[in-house]
């Protein structure tokens, strides 16, 4: 790198100075300048005429300023995106070191904590030698605020004054730590930083109140060109190293000078971030929208929109555009700290294990599949990890999103699936509320005619069992088929028993348990249309039979991986649901304005000892496909498939559970869904050997791997699952001896 003087320029007579302006022009230049400043002077002194001008010019109502919105893991710490037009984010002055306050100071405006705003004697120096360049050395911490505050461009003399003024008031109205702290944030510190918090971030990676004296000066040194031409600034240190290192040398003295320093001496920064550096940082929070974690983001901007006034009930962010038209842009360009439920451990070890990477089951896997994860804690609803694909501007294979910030607000796609046998679940449960022991008796031979069922079958429209128990005689421990227990029709998926027990405790109850439980959206096919049913808004008997029928007790009617993880976690916490959530803190201007809301509600009618039951029966899935935990971790779960059309080959497969649940123990455990399906149109799930893909292999290898590697990176503590009660009065249901 060349070493560059800028104080002399080199002796070459091929090179002309510059054609001097036209006296006349100069002239009244002057004239126009002396007269601007003499307002200026007037104003300053009191004088009427001074006065009058100085009254006029009105400082503007709103102080505020446009910065970036920033989406944090559940740490409060960890970036996870960053939304909005300008990277900036405001703090106070209490978060910028003395040192990095004095080093700005020294740099820009050396008489900040005496003059009124205005340094007389450098607008008389430049008066008659003006240029753009000593306009701006020229100008006070308190002009340039103003000049960017008041949106004043051009180098007309009539904009200096307004400028010079506006600055004055700005003394009168304001202490100098509130300028400052203002300036602090408003200034353009190259690299596309504005303030000095996205400055820190930009040159050094850590946030401004971690700042050292010596890189505090090298970020005071860009004020003075931030490299706006796109070059960059030639005070960069990756830049021009060399005319860097002279004005650090240069604003170090003038700190000296002005008492800020003992003495020189300072230590250059020895590592300060490439520019190639900071726009890859910028790209894992700006650029988060284009990779998996850009779906938490719509989810998590879709909640901070839904906020209301408890008082008002209106919605806290909406805002109104000149023409009308509704927009948040208070939350995309409000500055917000936002914070997620997400932990970012768990949520690096879902996309390993879900997305196609050579660390995951899915590599290799045909294009035509899809998975889909979701981790929730129990008794929280928090979501901890969150994979519904690869990019957050394409399909959501886990949910849907609303997102009325980034996007317009209306449900994303992809989001529902049919869950097959995993939906049983929540038929147990209601099972076990209507009186039936999980060792009592139904009969599992498949196919079954079911006359009185409320959807009425024809002749030659028989329930039948899928998957492995779709033989005509199950393989049962009584050594009949007829007589099967509750317990083994549900580990081995048989869709027969979980009709009749449908048929028998009514559909509407397993829609109520499963809504109970946590599944608020299922859809429906009426007349050939789809229907988004409502779940929060509508009872069992609302929707039943007019959407949903006896199919629904084996998992016909697509839901969400999301409601899945969710509803997993309830039976962890042994019946007490909790409102899935990705929201877990909103700050505003250094303020917490909203904190995690956890209403926990118990499943109605369904006990401990009927969760201790169902946690027992559920044990035995993960054993029966051999996804035990490589630290023998207790697990429950439940495999599910659903068939494409009426082939015999699969299109949905689904492998849910969770692991204990033992807040003494400190062990929240972890619930998790995973679905594999298709991307796009439907067709024959088949994985890379060529075998058709079920609920406890490939879902279930995910499944597992998700859990151990999360559960192990945390280091969550052992729980176990209290032991079966064998509670229930009903020992037979439709069992032939």
């Amino acid at each position: 790198m060349a070493d560059i003087d800028n104080d002399e320029a080199p002796a070459d007579a091929s090179v002309q100075p510059p054609e001097p302006p036209k006296p006349g022009r100069r002239r009244w230049r002057k004239v126009l300048l002396v007269s601007a400043l003499t307002f200026v002077v007037i104003a300053g002194v009191g004088a009427v005429a001074g006065t009058y001008y100085f009254d006029q010019v009105e400082l503007p109502e709103d102080i505020s300023m446009e910065q970036s919105t920033t989406i944090y893991y559940a740490d409060g710490v960890t970036p996870l995106a960053r939304i909005g037009d300008t990277n900036r984010t405001v703090i106070t002055l209490d978060q910028v070191p003395a040192g990095v306050q004095q080093a700005v100071v020294a740099a820009e405006d050396p008489g900040f904590y005496t003059n009124d705003g205005i340094d007389y004697g450098n607008l008389a120096r430049v008066a008659w030698n003006s240029t753009a360049e000593e306009w701006r050395d020229a100008s006070t911490i308190s002009q340039q605020y103003a000049q960017q505050w008041a949106e004043l461009e051009g180098m007309t003399y009539s904009r200096k004054a307004r400028e010079a003024v506006i600055a004055m008031k700005l003394n009168r109205q304001y202490d100098k730590s509130k300028i400052l702290e203002m300036y602090l944030n408003i200034t353009n510190f190259g690299r596309g930083a504005h303030g000095i918090q996205a400055a820190a971030q930009a040159y050094f990676g850590k946030d401004a109140k971690d700042l050292t004296t010596a890189e505090g000066i090298v970020l005071a040194g860009i004020i003075r060109n931030p490299g706006d031409d796109g070059k960059g600034s030639p005070f960069d240190p990756t830049v021009d190293a060399a005319q860097a290192k002279n004005r650090f040398a240069a604003i170090e003295g003038e700190m000296v000078e002005l008492g800020f320093l003992p003495a020189a001496g300072l230590a250059y920064p020895s590592r300060i971030l490439t520019t190639a550096e900071t726009r890859a940082n910028a790209i894992k929070t700006d650029g988060s929208i284009n990779k998996p974690e850009g779906l938490i983001v719509h989810h998590v901007l879709g909640e901070v929109a839904a906020l209301t006034d408890p008082t008002t009930g209106k919605l806290l962010y909406e805002d109104t555009d000149p023409d009308g038209k509704k927009n948040f842009d208070r939350i995309r360009n409000g500055g917000l700290k936002i914070v997620t439920t997400v932990d970012q451990t768990i949520q690096q070890i879902a996309v390993r294990t879900a997305s196609r990477n050579p660390a995951s089951t899915m590599d290799g896997q045909p294009n035509n599949l899809q998975a889909a994860l979701v981790a929730v804690e129990p008794g929280t609803g928090a979501v901890k990890a969150y994979y519904g694909g690869d990019n957050g501007n394409s399909g959501d294979y886990a949910a849907y999103y609303n997102d009325p910030v980034l996007g317009d607000g209306k449900d994303s796609c992809c989001g529902g699936h049919p869950p097959g046998s995993t939906f049983s679940v929540y038929t147990l449960a209601a099972g076990l509320m209507a009186g039936y022991r999980t060792d009592s008796a139904w009969n599992g031979e498949s196919p079954q005619e079911f006359p009185k069922s409320g959807r009425t079958f024809r002749q030659g429209n028989p329930v039948t069992n899928a998957g492995e128990g779709s033989a005509t005689s199950p393989r049962c421990k009584s050594g009949s088929g007829r007589w099967c227990t509750l317990e083994e029709v549900t580990v081995m998926s048989l869709n027969v028993p979980f009709y009749a027990l449908t048929e028998t405790i009514g559909p509407d109850k397993v829609i109520d348990t499963a809504r109970a439980a946590g599944i608020t959206d299922m859809w429906a096919t009426v007349d050939r249309v789809s229907h988004k049913v409502d779940l929060e808004q509508n009872n069992g008997k609302a929707v039943y039979p007019k959407y949903f029928n006896t199919e629904v007790g084996f998992g016909q009617y697509p839901v969400t991986v999301l409601d899945q993880a969710g509803g997993m976690a309830t039976f962890a916490a042994r019946g007490i649901a909790a409102r899935t959530h990705f929201l877990k803190e909103v700050w505003t201007g250094g303020k917490k304005t909203f904190g995690e809301i956890v209403k926990p509600t118990r499943i109605p009618g369904f006990t401990d000892q009927m969760a201790d039951d169902l946690n027992a029966v559920l044990q035995g899935v993960p054993k029966r496909y051999d996804l035990t935990m490589a630290d023998q971790r207790q697990v429950a779960g439940k495999t599910g498939t659903w068939q494409l059309g009426s082939t015999t080959n699969n299109a949905h497969a689904w492998m849910v559970g969770y692991t204990a649940h033992d807040p003494a123990a400190k062990s929240p455990g972890l619930a998790a869904a995973v679905w594999v399906g298709n991307r796009a149109e439907e067709q024959k799930l088949v994985d890379k050997a060529g075998q058709s893909v079920v609920g406890g292999a490939l879902p279930g290898t995910i499944w597992r791997d998700f859990l151990d590697g999360a559960l192990t990176a945390v280091a969550m503590p052992k729980a176990a699952f209290p032991p079966p009660v064998g509670i229930g009065d009903k020992a037979v249901g439709t069992g032939i001896r």
